[in-house]
């Protein structure tokens, strides 16, 4: 799915609106192991991932970390990068062959202006963002490593075929090796 159908499942949006998004909108497409911005990086768009895996990730004492995993039909930035200028504390790679559509932020504040279904748009997709990511916050607190595991083989079991170990454990937070005990459990 485009970034414009999505717009379209969330608002009724008008051919001006649509015409305004079209023209705003870029897509590119990424492979395996890309790095589309490097943590550090100064952010200046939104990104919808339109096919493909990817993930978010940063560097914690030398190791790769993998902070979320996102796919098809899915908004990703760094927030604190594209609304207060900072650098972002993430950096995003594609695990997949990806279609990816940059959506300058600067133009969506000025649409956003005039359009409040733009301002509607902002709001889900940042609704979306912080729930997903409490529930995140919560799993990592009240669960155990294994119900961690099993709700992601329940909830995303074609991550299991796309992402290396060690992104899933570091995802998880846990070691590759209580990954590996825990898969053999499972078997």
């Amino acid at each position: 799915m485009t970034a414009l159908e999505h717009f379209k499942t969330l608002y009724l949006i008008d051919d001006d609106l649509m015409l305004l998004f079209s023209q705003i909108i870029e897509t590119k497409e990424f492979y395996k192991g890309d790095i589309i911005f490097e943590p550090d990086s100064y952010l200046k768009y939104i990104y919808f991932v339109e096919s493909g895996l990817t993930r978010i990730f940063y560097y914690k004492n030398g190791k790769d970390i993998t902070h979320y995993f996102f796919g098809p039909n899915t908004f990703s930035t760094g927030i604190e990068s594209v609304f207060y200028q900072k650098p972002s504390l993430f950096g995003f790679q594609a695990l997949t062959t990806c279609k990816i559509s940059f959506i300058s932020f600067q133009h969506i504040l000025e649409l956003a202006k005039t359009h409040i279904v733009v301002n509607q748009i902002i709001q889900k997709v940042l609704l979306d963002s912080v729930i997903s990511f409490s529930n995140r916050f919560y799993n990592m607190q009240f669960q155990t490593a294994m119900e961690r595991y099993q709700l992601l083989l329940t909830e995303n079991s074609e991550l299991l075929k796309n992402a290396s170990l060690g992104h899933i454990a570091s995802y998880l937070g846990m070691s590759q090796q209580t990954l590996s005990v825990i898969r053999g459990q499972l078997d």
